[in-house]
């Protein structure tokens, strides 16, 4: 074993220490000799003074200790390595020289201390503990954090709550454009949101008139929606005063043209018959004012004669025209 340690020392300090160590010995038992036969009696000292007292530093087993701390001294100046164990690692139970990792209240050897999911080295990167276990960022996350609807990915940072459900802000976006929301916010239907442009688009009910979404006040109206603005008559586009109005075929009109498309104005006043009318020549006329175009009396007893779509009384056409030669 001494010879051993002798080695390793020898491989430590050189073959210039051996040698020096040799010479030093051979000094000693010199002066040993020397004090032997020539020093005083008070001083000399006999062979066995000298194995008792002066004991050689390769058989001391106590000098033997320090020559080994000597060694690790210089084994970690000259290498940089620690050799004095500070603990045993939590994962292999191992002995710890060198660097240590102290993470959980345990030491750990820095290529044990590892992420419990993928097994990827902690000692140099951000950890999360979670129940004892140690993770990196990433499985972490993906295990414990709250997962973007719109992505499906985790959540790290600041998120949006909405519907019960978790958004990153860039994530939180219209189904339907995917830009984000503005100062109008968004627009819920069937889980999803929208913002407000898409929703009315997609969602609001058209107006009858103009057919484009209604997204304020509106006129419900013949079984549909309507713009205040839109619901006009449909011929002239006039308001309607008093909200009346009147309808043929699903449109709102004004009472002139609502009696104009049904033919119910007077041919002679053109205003609306809403009562009794005559029917001649293909149009119709209030009786006060179907008249003979000559003398201009009612017609009221149910004949006349028409000359170039004018009516006229009997008395009238035969003063007139019975006489005229063909």
């Amino acid at each position: 074993m001494m010879r051993e340690l002798q080695q390793r020392l020898d491989h430590y300090n050189g073959p210039n220490y051996a040698q020096q160590t040799h010479n030093q010995q051979q000094h000693q038992h010199s002066v040993y000799s020397s004090r032997k036969s020539l020093g005083p009696p008070s001083q000399a000292h006999s062979y066995s003074d000298v194995r008792s007292n002066g004991r050689s530093p390769s058989r001391d087993p106590l000098h033997s200790d320090s020559m080994i701390g000597t060694m690790n001294g210089e084994l970690s100046s000259k290498h940089g390595v620690n050799t004095i164990p500070k603990g045993d690692c939590a994962a292999c139970g191992k002995p710890i020289i060198g660097q240590v990792v102290i993470a959980l209240g345990k030491m750990w050897h820095p290529e044990h201390y590892t992420c419990c999911e993928c097994g990827t080295e902690l000692g140099q990167r951000p950890f999360f503990e979670r129940n004892g276990r140690a993770f990196c960022e990433e499985d972490y996350h993906n295990q414990f954090s709250p997962k973007c609807q719109g992505c499906h990915r985790a959540i790290t940072d600041r998120c949006v709550n909405v519907m019960n459900k978790n958004f990153h802000i860039e994530c939180f976006t219209c189904a339907e454009c995917n830009q984000p929301f503005g100062e109008d916010g968004f627009h819920e239907k069937n889980g999803q949101t929208y913002c407000k442009r898409d929703f009315f688009r997609l969602f609001a009910p058209k107006c009858n008139g103009c057919s484009q979404p209604i997204t304020s006040n509106f006129i419900t109206a013949l079984g549909t929606h309507w713009h205040p603005d839109c619901f006009v008559c449909q011929h002239c586009g006039v308001g309607f005063n008093g909200g009346n109005f009147f309808e043929h075929n699903g449109t709102p009109l004004c009472e002139r043209h609502y009696h104009e498309t049904r033919g119910s104005i007077c041919s002679q006043c053109r205003g609306a018959i809403n009562g009794r009318c005559v029917a001649a020549m293909g149009r119709k006329f209030h009786p006060e004012h179907f008249r003979c175009s000559y003398c201009n009396h009612q017609l009221t007893k149910g004949t006349f004669k028409e000359v170039d779509r004018r009516p006229f009384c009997h008395k009238c056409y035969n003063n007139t025209y019975a006489l005229t030669p063909a």
